[in-house]
């Protein structure tokens, strides 16, 4: 069984692939067609034994039809009636290979004919299902002439579609909608994971996700031949569970580290005290807030300890704290920065002061991450110790471009980043995106629309910071944090819904998602549970 944490881009997989047909046999690349189209029409038919009718397939000039061609023909070969429709144009090869040998079985191929719709429109209204062999993977042109008409027939029959290797119109890079797209009840896919399944919005018109293994090696034992060394995964229970830090029986808090926050203002200590009291849940021994000295009195009397430290005038961290964290600094285990801190003029100085202090692990959010991007050039040289967790918006400042652009490529401006600020980066939102310098790159499967709520954010600084001071590699307790929170927010949502989570809930119930982290028979989020390997 192919590793289900790998994601191969498109350029990684068609490389790879050129590689095995070259090291094996110059027609192999009919072979993985086969393979493709045999384990697809697999599904169609397992669809078909709770909805009994004849199939609409629709094909393409590339190899994503030449696969659309030999589902169509095992469909006929078992009995299933089908409709087969190409578009005309210059085939690829493999294409007309295929579709010769099913026309050579009797089954018509129709031409889709711009100026006349209406044999497709009659089609459709005919089938049970829908095959979707359009185009395949690495569009980067808008979909547009019959290609266009078509998808938007398909869409508009209401008629349930399985989409092979990807959703016509879906960038499989990004996840982009390239001008138009399927909408998908099924997509069954080769040889690897998509990005573009895992980002929006290209994750809401996939479906049910089906991994198919076509014999493919790994794509590390070619990685090193291929021109892109981008290494993508899929955070899963399996990888994170093994991150999480051993507990032994015979340990005292001091084993698990001391987490201290920077954080609160006068009108956000909220923050402050969710990411301290968060750090707590996460396994922290011992947390430390350190705040504006007048606003002590607002926090709750709890586990957290709060020291307060000079201040400006407007109840904010001034610049002279730095002297009163001194000790701090020494003693902690990780540091939180940023959580509520305002962008008070001397408060912006104090976080451009203080990052170049900190050679502890580090996490920087919120204004913390505002007041860097006022003047990086306040960032250290060497800063492979900070996690940075922004949302697309803090992103957008910190790479000076909009955030639609962030949002356009979600990955792409991860790493980026990662590389532009030498260290880990958490692009929040979702399926979030967690990136390092060397390329390496986790999307986190878990979490839902119910944790876009105040202090979610603050939340995961907490788990973060809390693991990084248990031990965990920054890079790793990134991973492990976001995958936590995403829990924590699912369990949350299946006791109260998603419509009233606030982010209390999630703290709440983080003991319990690292607790279920532990259970063996727990088998990751829905995202996971939804991507099968047909036998």
């Amino acid at each position: 069984m192919r590793d289900l944490t790998r994601i191969a881009t498109t350029s990684q997989q068609r490389a790879q692939e050129a590689l095995w047909i070259e090291s094996c046999h110059p027609g192999w690349d009919l072979v993985l067609m086969e393979l493709a189209g045999q384990a697809a029409s697999q599904v169609v038919l397992l669809l078909l034994e709770r909805n009994l009718g004849k199939v609409a397939v629709f094909c393409g000039r590339g190899n994503n039809g030449g696969d659309g061609f030999v589902v169509a023909r095992y469909l006929h070969l078992w009995g299933v009636p089908v409709s087969v429709h190409a578009i005309e144009g210059l085939p690829s090869r493999d294409n007309s290979v295929n579709r010769g040998i099913l026309e050579k079985l009797g089954v018509q191929v129709d031409i889709v004919d711009y100026g006349n719709l209406e044999p497709m429109q009659r089609a459709l209204s005919e089938s049970v299902v829908v095959i979707d062999a359009l185009l395949g993977t690495g569009l980067d042109r808008t979909v547009e002439g019959v290609y266009k008409e078509v998808i938007d027939s398909i869409n508009n029959s209401g008629k349930p579609v399985v989409a092979i290797d990807v959703p016509s119109g879906v960038n499989s890079d990004t996840g982009q909608i390239m001008g138009c797209a399927i909408k998908a009840m099924t997509t069954v896919t080769f040889g690897y994971l998509k990005a573009g399944f895992l980002c929006y919005p290209g994750a809401q018109l996939c479906g049910e996700l089906h991994l198919v293994d076509i014999g493919l090696p790994s794509l590390e034992s070619h990685l090193n031949s291929l021109p892109d060394k981008s290494n993508w995964h899929l955070s899963t229970v399996q990888h994170v569970r093994k991150l999480l830090p051993i507990r032994p029986k015979d340990a005292h808090k001091g084993t698990f580290g001391h987490v201290l926050t920077i954080a609160g203002s006068q009108d956000m200590m909220g923050a402050a005290h969710l990411a301290s009291q968060t750090a707590l849940k996460s396994g922290a021994g011992l947390s430390v807030l350190a705040t504006p000295k007048s606003l002590l009195h607002r926090l709750p009397a709890d586990e957290v300890i709060c020291r307060g430290i000079g201040e400006t005038t407007c109840a904010t961290i001034a610049v002279e704290a730095i002297a009163d964290l001194q000790p701090e600094l020494e003693q902690a285990s990780a540091i939180i920065l940023g959580p509520g801190l305002s962008l008070n003029a001397d408060t912006i100085r104090f976080v451009h002061e203080i990052v170049r202090l900190i050679k502890k692990p580090c996490l920087i959010d919120a204004d913390g991450l505002n007041a860097i991007a006022q003047d990086s050039n306040c960032w250290p040289a060497v800063a492979s110790h900070f996690v940075l967790t922004p949302h697309p918006k803090e992103l957008s400042r910190l790479m000076n471009v909009a955030a639609s652009d962030v949002q356009a490529d979600r990955i792409a401006f991860a790493q980026k980043a990662a590389s532009r600020y030498r260290c880990t980066v958490v692009l929040k939102g979702a399926l979030s995106i967690i990136a390092n310098p060397d390329e390496k790159v986790f999307l986190n499967p878990t979490g839902n629309v119910g944790m876009a709520t105040a202090g979610s954010g603050d939340v995961l600084s907490g788990i973060i910071g809390g693991l990084m001071a248990q031990g965990l590699e920054p890079f790793e307790a990134a991973v492990a944090g976001t995958y936590i929170h995403g829990l924590a927010g699912d369990m949350a949502a299946a006791e109260l819904g998603e419509t009233g989570i606030v982010a209390g809930d999630i703290a709440r119930l983080v003991p319990f998602s690292i607790s279920r982290l532990h259970t063996e028979d727990f088998v990751g989020s829905d995202l996971e549970a939804c991507i099968q390997i047909p036998a």
